[in-house]
């Protein structure tokens, strides 16, 4: 769904921007919603900076906060922090290229975590005229509607939140997170996973198929307008403000009307709960259980802050924090 967009955090390169323009949607805040903005932001833990360091006893850790697709600002990023890494006795990524592979092959073995291969196809799911539109959406962000009609809800929202001036960039997977472990890898650093490298696929299909359908209804609203928020994210991101992006996205879907507010409310909070928390609690035992007196954790920026983003998750463990640069 857009909201997985929203959460790996999609960057555009800059060579692309001419192809992918859009506005950043904080510059046209009126003075009662940046104060809305403001308020949520200055009342959520660790709401800022995309490097912190967390110290506790001779153990020191670096958070640092990534983004999953290629900007050439971070070529200085990563000089800045290689350092950091090549002194790491280990890094701990969100997910590895080992990963990766192993998450490919797992889809090659079995097709239904992305496709629905049993029963009915999207087409006699939704409505015609709403499949009629789902299909002309799905065409315009280079999705050909035989193919929409196979894939899983969440897939299909994921697969047409990237806009197509992005799949054009041959660098566009070269984000934080890949240029890090490559830094890693040079540096002689161990690297290794938070997670298994389908959990994600997991939360998304935890659900059943009937109410990811639904659930695509509540989306659909909100497909519109992706380069808006790819700038948006590019903006948020490289001024250290990822929850100021958040909170107008989160503005955004709550107050789309294609279900009843409680229910566009309850979606929320569980997306929120299997996301970010859930996964952010269950990555604390892996840092702590990491060997070596110098870790980095690298994880997307949106597990950062909250009271249960890492970094307060790692103040409850006795760490103290310290902005770093970034």
């Amino acid at each position: 769904m857009r909201l997985l967009f929203a959460l790996v955090f999609l960057l555009l390169p800059a060579s692309l921007w001419a192809a992918c323009t859009g506005t950043d949607q904080r510059l046209e805040l009126s003075a009662s919603e940046q104060a809305a903005v403001d308020a949520r932001v200055a009342a959520t833990p660790f709401s800022e900076g995309n490097h912190w360091i967390a110290r506790r006893g001779t153990r020191t850790v670096h958070v640092i906060g990534t983004m999953h697709i290629n900007d050439p600002r971070l070529d200085a990023v990563t000089a800045a922090l290689a350092p950091v890494i090549a002194q790491a006795d280990l890094l701990l990524l969100e997910g590895t290229r080992r990963g990766e592979a192993e998450m490919m092959a797992a889809i090659g073995r079995d097709p239904s975590l992305t496709l629905i291969t049993e029963g009915p196809s999207l087409i006699d799911r939704l409505p015609p005229q709403e499949w009629q539109s789902l299909a002309k959406a799905a065409r315009a962000n280079g999705v050909a509607p035989w193919m929409a009609a196979k894939m899983r809800p969440w897939f299909l929202a994921l697969s047409m939140a990237v806009p197509p001036c992005l799949r054009a960039s041959p660098e566009r997977l070269n984000g934080l997170d890949k240029r890090l472990e490559q830094t890693a890898e040079e540096a002689g650093t161990e690297t290794r996973a938070l997670e298994s490298p389908m959990t994600v696929f997991e939360v998304f299909n935890s659900e059943p198929l009937e109410e990811q359908v639904r659930q695509l209804r509540a989306y659909l609203t909100i497909l519109g307008g992706e380069q808006d928020a790819v700038l948006t994210m590019i903006e948020s991101y490289f001024d250290e403000q990822a929850l100021s992006y958040f909170t107008i996205y989160e503005r955004d879907f709550l107050q789309s009307d294609a279900l009843p507010p409680e229910e566009t409310r309850r979606i929320w909070r569980k997306s929120m709960e299997d996301l970010l928390d859930n996964r952010n609690l269950r990555w604390i035992p892996v840092i702590e259980a990491a060997e070596g007196d110098s870790i980095v954790v690298a994880a997307g920026a949106l597990h950062l802050p909250g009271e249960n983003g890492v970094l307060n998750l790692l103040l409850q463990q006795g760490y103290t924090l310290e902005r770093a640069p970034f």
